[in-house]
């Protein structure tokens, strides 16, 4: 039997927080490290779950430093401290355990929403482009399909559907934030990941099965070493909802697609460029007549490299410019990324606005 060690309140997330840090590791890899899940690890760091001693004793012999936190434990523990009597002998004796699991399931998630509302009575949702959506009648779940489509997800883990979205942009994580603060029964998590990219996440089956009822997907590529072929023989994702969007909202959908995938490039010989990036051919060929509708023509893109053959869509008439600059171009304050030489740290709608005084002024 491994005992499980009980630390004074506090002091097992410090622990484990000192370790990660001395080491440089993610929780993730944390978790690697020790031969747990994430989920395990996560539960250790809340302190819901008491230390076994054994995992202590491997994170001391990585660490030597962190030795001294042996004062930091008041108790030891049995393995099986906690455990109702005839739990798991229960559970096999249960005629229906997918009825009983079901059940067990919906206790978690009463108990979810109740923290969630609790925490959320104290949270004032204030942003900017939101505040603007809101007043003007905008489906903000079209918006939030939209951004999925670009820079997000929406995934399958068991029995719970994870929305996600990704983005090294500062207005597009704390609109994101507020977006799902405001659309979600729950309370979404903001976690840095590698090169400064920000994943805003949320566990919400609800908010979900109404972002399924717009898009039957929101897998974009092939993953995992699945073929070609047999991703494109399962449901596809697709724009076609914006197709009875108002005017209103189908100009901010396309805002924050350009926002999130466009970019815009000028070259020395005054030639412009407007892209929509978008590897996805269904997708691109719908950005394409939805864009057309604005009096924004588009053009698709070709790309060896892409595991589709194509990059999205590229524009580069001035007119399409100031068709995009009048529904508003780029969602405000969104800078050009660290990937451009000349631009980068510049908001795009300068830029966009430079692009149309070179075209429209060219030089001699």
């Amino acid at each position: 039997m491994q005992n499980r060690l009980k630390f004074i309140k506090g002091q097992q997330r410090k622990f484990l927080k000192n370790f990660l840090k001395s080491n440089g590791l993610s929780g993730s890899s944390g978790a690697k490290f020790l031969g747990v899940g994430k989920t395990t690890f996560k539960q250790w760091i809340r302190e819901r779950h008491t230390l076994p001693e054994n995992v202590f004793f491997a994170i001391c012999e990585k660490t030597p430093a962190l030795k001294i936190c042996k004062d930091k434990v008041v108790r030891k523990l049995p393995e099986n401290w906690g455990q109702v009597k005839g739990g798991k002998s229960r559970i096999q004796k249960t005629q229906n355990l997918y009825k009983y699991l079901e059940r067990v399931r919906s206790i978690k998630n009463k108990k979810r929403l109740i923290e969630a509302a609790s925490f959320k009575k104290g949270v004032v949702v204030n942003n900017y482009a939101l505040n603007k959506i809101l007043k003007s009648n905008v489906n903000p779940y079209f918006i939030l399909a939209t951004c999925l489509l670009t820079d997000g997800s929406l995934t399958t883990d068991g029995n719970n559907y994870r929305i996600c979205y990704y983005t090294k942009d500062v207005a597009l994580r704390k609109f994101m934030k507020a977006l799902l603060l405001k659309l979600s029964k729950f309370v979404p998590s903001e976690t840095p990941t590698k090169e400064g990219v920000y994943a805003i996440r949320v566990s919400d089956n609800y908010l979900a099965k109404k972002l399924l009822k717009l898009s039957p997907s929101y897998k974009k590529n092939p993953q995992n070493g699945e073929s070609k072929e047999k991703y494109l023989s399962k449901p596809q994702p697709s724009l076609k909802f914006l197709e009875r969007a108002e005017k209103e909202t189908a100009k901010w959908c396309i805002r924050f697609a350009f926002s999130a995938d466009g970019s815009i490039s000028i070259s020395r010989s005054n030639t412009i460029e407007l892209n929509l990036a978008c590897y996805h051919p269904t997708l691109s060929l719908e950005w394409i007549k939805i864009l057309k509708r604005y009096g924004i023509i588009g053009y698709l893109g070709k790309e060896k490299t892409s595991w589709s053959g194509i990059d999205g869509v590229r524009i580069y008439d001035v007119n399409s410019l100031k068709n995009f600059a009048e529904l508003g171009g780029f969602i405000q304050k969104v800078r050009i990324t660290n990937k451009s030489k000349r631009y980068k740290g510049l908001e795009k709608n300068t830029l966009l606005k430079k692009a149309i005084r070179a075209r429209s002024f060219p030089a001699h």
